[in-house]
């Protein structure tokens, strides 16, 4: 990797993280950047988390037989990774979010839920961007730009579990 990529990539997290901090002070109710869990939540959620873990463990695990097989995967190793992450964290997001554990007592749901969508959305213009302008693929090798498509597609699940669950809660209340 060189300097310039390096640079970019350090300047990015750092933005991403003054991001996530004025978000999270902007999604609580309260004003604080700390989500409130009931004792309940806390353990669904820690069940989550040990999928999460499994997942991502299997995950590492498959790719260490291919690597042993000397699998030569046309996928640059970021995409990889980062596929591990998306996968993982579909398996965490869906677990809490369908046992009611995923909003704190302290969200602002609406708020969450349209950055969630606003920034999958985002990230899924830029990946087909890419693809339209044939950058995604280059020499047979899906390149790091298709990483904007994965996070998109992760936070566009997450989203699409979330519109699934809040339609499920509002039939439980209807009595259907």
């Amino acid at each position: 990797m060189n300097t310039e990529k390096v640079i970019g990539f350090i300047c990015g997290v750092g933005v991403a993280l003054l991001l996530v901090w004025a978000v999270l002070k902007r999604s609580n109710t309260d004003g604080s950047t700390h989500t409130e869990y009931d004792e309940r939540q806390k353990v669904i959620r820690g069940i989550g988390f040990k999928y999460g873990f499994y997942t991502l463990i299997t995950y590492l695990f498959l790719l260490m037989l291919a690597e042993i097989a000397e699998l030569k995967l046309p996928v640059s190793t970021s995409v990889i990774y980062f596929t591990g992450i998306v996968i993982s964290g579909l398996v965490l997001s869906g677990y809490t979010i369908m046992h009611d554990a995923y909003w704190g007592l302290n969200n602002n749901i609406q708020f969450y839920t349209r950055f969630l969508m606003s920034i999958g959305v985002l990230n899924l213009i830029f990946g087909f961007a890419e693809m339209f302008r044939h950058q995604m693929i280059v020499g047979g090798i899906l390149q790091d730009n298709f990483i904007n498509f994965e996070a998109g597609i992760l936070l566009a699940g997450i989203g699409v579990m979330l519109l699934i669950r809040s339609r499920q809660n509002r039939r439980e209340e209807d009595g259907e």
